[in-house]
């Protein structure tokens, strides 16, 4: 080989495995974006990655295998989103497996599965042959109309039984058990993601779905039954296939612990901001291992993170539970006690706030209301104090021009209740009442002169409740009655006569 010739062909390999390199940061970086949800970017780096090394077969197959799948989905169930539910828990609830919300993304061209809101429809997609968990009457056709069949190739759930395999068991004797048909085992294998005839382990749980159409038979005393609406997510095991005839060895096996892969998943939710689903993740991990440190840490976290959402939100009775569930799993966490009292602060005082907000429009009456129906709960509170009084202040002089003295008066007592120190309620208090007795004794006067004794009297005596001593009110009051008495006298007699 020439010297030129030798140096070329180093260079070209240099060159190709430089080449490869970026091919392989690229896929691995969409794989990245992929298991996150985020399509658009995923999809990007892919086509790099196949730009590099245009026989990259992993890059081929993640941009082509769900897409697959997806075009040949005729059916599909509308869900409107709820607040709290992702993508992932909408895999969970339909397929059973979480892994599987990619089908739900690509379906609906989401560039990123971890952006949805609450109130969006999202088409959950029936892909032949894998189970879906639905009453069959919600699945749609591309023209909105339910079907009037559910296709065979379509497995609509109903429940399921947890089941525990025992030794000599395979999954075709489960078919037989509790369908009837040991070639039935190919249903059990896909509602848990296990390739068709996989061998299964002694001790291991698997899931026997009540299938649509299907004869179900709950015999052999089955350890759990659950309405299959958000099932045990049990990822696939990785077995040599068999066939499913074959019975397994009799020595037990360790059953492998999949807490791992709840903890990393719900390590990934939560980076993800997904914290509600991230919750479900760890408590699962919970559920067998309680002290594990990493799932009690990002648990306590994820509550947190959702109650500070709650508390910008201003929903603030949720953002206590949160924040209280948080402290349940991380008695340090001096941060959730502080925003405990702020929401309950806030939750408080927003009536109180209503009121001042009334006050401040004059609205005096409908502010007292407030305040009072407050000062109930919080009596120790000096604001709400300190605006009842003011309240029943504005209000007394509002009823004192309206010439409503005495109810005047009652507001400028009310106020007194609240404030002690009021210099001014005393002096308004004599003011109204003397304004009272100085208008009703006048107006006892001009009714007298009028000759109208029953409506003198009323007046008067109005007085005389308030202050019997006042002016000459004792001696009108007798004359008026007296007169008022001859008068009425004098009627009876001539009705009597009349009658005669």
């Amino acid at each position: 080989m020439q010297p030129k010739n030798k140096l070329a062909s180093e260079k070209s390999a240099a060159i190709g495995q430089k080449v490869n390199q970026l091919a392989q940061e690229h896929y691995q970086a969409g794989l990245k974006f992929y298991n996150r949800g985020r399509y658009g970017p995923a999809r990007k780096e892919f086509l790099t990655a196949l730009r590099y090394n245009p026989e990259l077969a992993a890059a081929k197959d993640k941009l082509t295998t769900t897409k697959k799948e997806i075009e040949q989905v005729s059916s599909y169930i509308v869900h409107r989103m709820q607040p709290d539910e992702s993508i992932s828990t909408l895999a969970d609830r339909y397929y059973g497996d979480y892994r599987k919300f990619h089908l739900i993304a690509e379906y609906n061209e989401l560039e990123d599965a971890t952006k949805v809101t609450a109130g969006q429809e999202i088409k959950i997609p029936v892909i032949d042959g894998m189970p879906i968990i639905a009453d069959p009457s919600t699945i749609q056709t591309d023209s909105d109309k339910a079907p009037k069949s559910t296709p065979h190739e379509i497995i609509t759930v109903k429940r399921f039984i947890t089941h525990t395999i025992q030794p000599g068991e395979s999954l075709s004797k489960l078919a037989q058990m509790y369908y009837g048909d040991y070639t039935k085992f190919d249903v059990i294998a896909k509602f848990n993601s296990l390739q068709d005839g996989i061998n299964v382990r002694v001790g291991q749980e698997i899931k026997i779905p009540e299938v649509e159409g299907l004869a179900f038979a709950a015999e052999g005393k089955p350890e759990k039954i659950e309405e299959a609406k958000i099932p045990e997510k049990l990822p696939a095991t990785e077995e040599e296939i068999k066939k499913p005839e074959e019975t397994l060895e009799k020595k037990p096996e360790v059953i492998e612990d999949q807490t791992v892969n709840y903890r990393e998943f719900g390590v990934e939710l939560f980076k993800n901001n997904e914290y509600v689903a991230a919750i479900t993740e760890f408590e699962k991990v919970l559920n067998v291992h309680p002290n594990d440190k990493t799932a009690l840490n990002y648990i306590s976290l994820a509550y947190f993170e959702k109650g500070r959402q709650a508390f910008k939100k201003k929903a603030y009775p949720q953002a206590v539970k949160d924040f209280e569930s948080s402290l349940k799993y991380n008695q340090e966490c001096a941060e959730c006690r502080e925003y405990i009292n702020k929401s309950r602060q806030i939750s408080l005082a927003k009536p109180r706030n209503e009121a001042i907000a009334l006050y401040n429009k004059k609205k005096y009456k409908e502010a007292i209301v407030k305040l009072e129906a407050f000062s109930k709960m919080s009596p120790a509170d000096s604001v709400a104090r300190e605006y009842l009084a003011k309240a029943h202040f504005e209000q007394g002089l509002v009823l004192f021009g309206k010439e409503k003295y005495l109810d005047a008066r009652d507001e400028f007592k009310a106020v007194q209740k609240y404030n002690k120190e009021c210099d001014k309620c005393d002096e308004n208090i004599r003011k109204s009442e003397n304004m009272y007795k100085e208008v009703h004794y006048s107006k006892g006067l001009a009714y007298f002169g009028d000759q109208k004794l029953a409506e003198a009297i009323g007046e008067w005596e109005s007085v005389s409740k308030l202050d019997p001593n006042y002016k000459d009110v004792k001696k009108n009051l007798t004359k008026a009655r007296l007169l008022f008495e001859r008068l009425e006298s004098i009627k009876r007699s001539k009705q009597k006569q009349n009658k005669q």
